[in-house]
């Protein structure tokens, strides 16, 4: 495809998709790797298949995702076949960027409702859909000689296993990071609108994720987070700077992956976490505790803190 100028549309596709794949197929085909390697521990540890929920984010509407699309995801991944455990899609939350968050938030308050102790959280995200990609060379967020505010579109997937410690121990499994806190909120001054927006629904969020620390003794020393090159959310992230900079390091000191494999949109909050396990794991993480953050177009705004295990013992 070739953007309102002439060039060719930016992308950072999945090599091993046929390109011509597109809807519910193509993001099936993105999940069904990430749910394989997410459900593996637990196939080593059991020979039963336990029933094990799954909460799913998804990307927000827009031309070429609609909400049967999401429907249709949602029935397809309960047709995987061959995994360990046999899943239950409890929720689908299409809410893009910050999706992850809700899905997160909302698990964990099942777990500690004690509706059940094992679960999935993950993310699928693709922007390959003719109708999707026209629509962002249209509303100018194509990286390219259009816009010198855009972002390279991806796709990927990610799940996350998320557990109490006491059926961790019950299945004998080693954990490398846990999960301290998740914060969401709202920002009323969107993107791709006259208003200006100062933060304020982002401050909120990041400050609620944040408060049971203790600075200076205790800080965020990483941070990952979905700025991808569009100007709206680099300066969002500028006003919580100036405003809770004492929780940070420095929050100026960011993992920005957009760069390395493009925005991730909806699959953002597992693959964050999955670099946030991979830097704990190799020892070179910056320090125990890291900070994720992501923004929705639609205004939804998610944070959480992540701290390795090692530090709490």
């Amino acid at each position: 495809m070739v953007d309102q100028v002439g060039d060719p549309m930016p992308g950072a596709l999945d090599a091993q998709l046929d390109p011509t794949i597109i809807g519910p197929k193509r993001l099936r085909g993105l999940a069904e790797t990430a749910l394989r390697e997410a459900c593996a521990p637990l196939g080593v540890v059991s020979a039963a298949r336990p029933l094990l929920p799954v909460y799913l984010a998804l990307p927000e509407f827009r031309p070429g995702f609609s909400q049967e699309d999401a429907q249709e995801i949602r029935s397809e991944l309960t047709r995987v076949e061959e995994l360990p455990a046999e899943l239950q899609v409890v929720d689908v939350f299409t809410h893009g960027h910050a999706a992850g968050f809700l899905a997160l938030a909302k698990a964990i308050e099942q777990i500690q409702q004690r509706a059940f102790e094992v679960c999935l959280v993950g993310g699928v995200e693709s922007y390959f859909h003719p109708d999707t990609m026209e629509w962002l060379d249209e509303n100018r967020q194509l990286i390219g000689t259009v816009s010198r505010s855009g972002f390279v579109p991806g796709e990927g997937a990610g799940f996350c296993l998320i557990m109490t410690e006491r059926a961790r121990r019950q299945l004998g499994l080693r954990s490398i990071v846990c999960i301290r806190t998740v914060a969401i909120g709202k920002e009323t001054k969107l993107i791709k609108t006259d208003d200006i927006c100062l933060g304020e629904g982002l401050t909120k969020t990041v400050e609620d994720a944040v408060s049971h620390l203790n600075p200076p003794t205790q800080t965020i020393n990483n941070i990952i987070c979905d700025i991808n090159g569009e100007r709206y959310r680099g300066e969002e992230w500028g006003f919580v700077c100036l405003r809770l900079s004492g929780y940070f390091d420095d929050p100026t000191d960011y993992l920005a992956p957009a760069d390395c494999w493009g925005d991730m949109g909806a699959a953002s909050w597992p693959l964050f976490a999955m670099l946030v396990h991979q830097a704990v794991e190799r020892g070179y993480a910056k320090g125990p505790r890291t900070m994720l953050w992501a923004s929705s177009e639609g205004g939804d705004r998610g944070a959480a803190v992540l701290e390795a295990v090692s530090s709490l013992q």
